[in-house]
């Protein structure tokens, strides 16, 4: 254990701006779960957490938490134990798995500096046909502004309820559901679950 955090020692070779972007950085994982390469306001600090990867493992290997990284997704996460984890209620589990469904739909059209999107009236129809109901628009505001807080996915329209307004699909979907839940989503779909029972089947 003590090996482990040998790595926080490379936090006295830090200059004092980096010690900034270190503890920007820090903040952004533990209040926000994500660093997401494109964001222009993050793009500096997903390329010192990568660089200083070593740092922050034994940082937050101090809470018994990790940092997960994917590069070729371009973001960085905070990992923690069961009492940091997010608990979804199932209508915006069903949202979450939604978003992560068009998300992978549509991996073959992101770029360096772009991430894919798609619109209002396209999600609350995938969402509707999934959950086989009609979700109602105050509550489709909630579920969507739930999303974004968590840095999910990015509202880009003043009305979220606005069927022409856009959803932009962040590669954090990717990291917080991954491609064995959405196989098993929709194996349970196929067999005629509803999608409440079929997200608790695949993994909340």
């Amino acid at each position: 254990m003590i090996q482990d955090l040998e790595g926080l020692t490379l936090i006295t070779e830090l200059t004092e701006a980096d010690f900034d972007l270190f503890r920007a950085a820090v903040r952004i994982l533990l209040t926000r779960t994500f660093i997401i390469r494109g964001i222009d306001r993050e793009e500096e600090l997903y390329h010192f957490t990568i660089r200083n990867s070593e740092l922050f493992d034994a940082w937050f290997s101090c809470m018994d938490a990790s940092l997960v990284r994917d590069e070729g997704l371009g973001v960085v996460c905070f990992r923690g134990g069961g009492d940091t984890r997010i608990r979804l209620g199932r209508e915006e589990t069903c949202a979450l798995l939604t978003a992560r469904l068009f998300y992978e739909e549509k991996r073959a059209e992101l770029s360096l500096t772009a991430f894919p999107a798609i619109t209002v009236f396209d999600f609350v129809q995938r969402y509707n046909v999934l959950v086989g109901d009609e979700i109602k628009k105050t509550r489709l505001v909630e579920v969507l502004r739930r999303l974004q807080s968590h840095k999910l996915i990015e509202i880009d329209s003043r009305d979220p309820s606005d069927v022409e307004g856009m959803i932009v699909l962040y590669p954090s979907l990717a990291m917080s559901v991954d491609r064995d839940s959405i196989d098993e989503l929709l194996r349970s779909l196929s067999r005629g679950e509803k999608a409440e029972d079929a997200a608790e089947e695949a993994g909340e």
